[in-house]
């Protein structure tokens, strides 16, 4: 005898409802094709339009274009102290030459103890710095003058060929060697600030890296430089 009656079972099975599943697309395409119709006919190029968002930056003002160079370099000039003056209220600067010493050939002692110099110096300073390395062309004008005042002198052929022989090898010196020089830059927000930094620098750093002043021709050199990277100074122009 069977425990349950299967005809009873199959008659109270639960019917499952199927759902609906709807064919019916997100959008008509009819209905787009027919919306693009009446806006070409109102307005042909209205598609081809940018949205307002796009046309407003397109309408912000351009950066203006500076008119020379002296609107773009940041210092207005040079005072009778020998500093610079920069724009909008920025303070002077000046500058003057490290006078680079090799610690390879040194001490250790000697060495760490300038090092040490340095480093002090560096990090107690809150101030604004720069230490700026340039390879400049070797500078022989003053030898150059000599010999030729030498060859002017000059009364005997051998001594002759002798001083016009040093003077091409001084030309060619100062044409294809260059020195790795050091310029300090120190900034304030006035020239006597500017002074007693300078003079703060000396009495710190002196015995380690002299401090030596720079003539006006080589400081306007040295900003031409900076300001012209790809321009080549002295007899490489």
């Amino acid at each position: 005898m069977a425990l349950f009656d299967e005809r009873i079972l199959e008659k109270e099975k639960p019917i499952l409802k199927e759902k609906k599943t709807s064919n019916s697309l997100l959008f008509d395409e009819k209905e787009l094709d027919k919306q693009i119709a009446r806006i070409k006919k109102k307005n042909p190029f209205s598609l081809l339009q940018l949205p307002k968002a796009e046309e407003e930056k397109k309408k912000e003002k351009l950066p203006e274009v500076k008119k020379s160079v002296a609107d773009i370099i940041p210092i207005i000039d040079q005072t009778d102290s020998g500093l610079f003056q920069l724009k909008d209220e920025g303070g002077f600067f000046g500058i003057w030459q490290l006078q680079s010493t090799d610690i390879n050939a040194m001490h250790d002692q000697e060495a760490g103890r300038n090092i040490y110099t340095l480093a002090k110096t560096y990090q107690g300073d809150k101030d604004p710095f720069k230490i700026i390395s340039l390879n400049l062309p070797v500078s022989t004008q003053k030898q150059q003058q000599y010999l030729e005042k030498k060859i002017r002198e000059a009364n005997n052929a051998l001594s002759l060929r002798f001083l016009r022989k040093k003077l091409k090898e001084l030309q060619y010196l100062e044409w294809g060697r260059t020195n790795r020089e050091y310029f300090l830059f120190l900034y304030g927000p006035t020239e006597l600030a500017v002074k007693e930094r300078k003079d703060q620098f000396m009495r710190d750093i002196q015995l380690a890296i002299p401090l030596l002043p720079v003539s006006d021709e080589k400081q306007i050199n040295l900003l031409y430089k900076l300001y012209n990277q790809n321009a080549k100074l002295g007899n490489k122009q």
